[in-house]
């Protein structure tokens, strides 16, 4: 199967991070080990969801990342076996004592702390939007605002629908430039 240009943009992403980490004293990039096909399979299983093409090829070829300096974890990704295990209380959330705000929190994948900071901010798969490629779309999970599962595709807001590849990209690129400055 040929590359795509957005799996290129991903991995010319990792190895920016790579040697952007490289440069800099008490920062470390660890990654996990890759997932093969079956260990895909028994986490779709596990959730009762379709994972997106663009996660599980991240997964297979890098697995999950995380930086760290000085012992800290700047940024990073969740491992795929604790995707709900991370996820918040949905009495955090504004409002969260609406059943809609609670089933949202129950539904989504959270894969990813916002930043360092973020004990309980975290970007997450939204599972009722689903491109016909099987791209879920990436939405902000921030536990002081109130939380809900939008459906994109086919609206006005679709422009608005980010997938795990560019999700992925500009977060290195972000934090490439945030820690740059330092």
């Amino acid at each position: 199967m040929p590359t795509t240009s957005k799996e290129s943009g991903v991995t010319e992403a990792v190895e920016r991070l790579k040697v952007f980490v490289s440069t800099k004293e008490d920062m470390s990039l660890e990654f996990s080990q890759p997932l093969s096909g079956a260990e895909v399979q028994k986490l779709e299983k596990k959730y009762g969801l379709k994972l997106p093409p663009s996660y599980v090829r991240f997964l297979n070829t890098h697995g999950t990342f995380k930086v760290l300096y000085g012992g800290r974890e700047l940024i990073g990704m969740e491992l795929p076996n604790e995707l709900h295990a991370v996820a918040p209380d949905p009495n955090d959330a504004a409002e969260g004592d609406d059943p809609d705000v609670a089933e949202a929190i129950e539904e989504a994948l959270f894969f990813q702390r916002m930043d360092d900071d973020a004990v309980e901010n975290f970007w997450c798969f939204n599972p009722r939007d689903r491109t016909p490629e099987d791209e879920l779309g990436v939405v902000a999970y921030t536990h002081d605002e109130p939380f809900g599962l939008p459906q994109l595709l086919g609206t006005q807001d679709a422009r608005h629908f980010r997938d795990f590849s560019t999700h992925i990209v500009t977060v290195i690129d972000d934090f490439i430039e945030t820690y740059g400055e330092e």
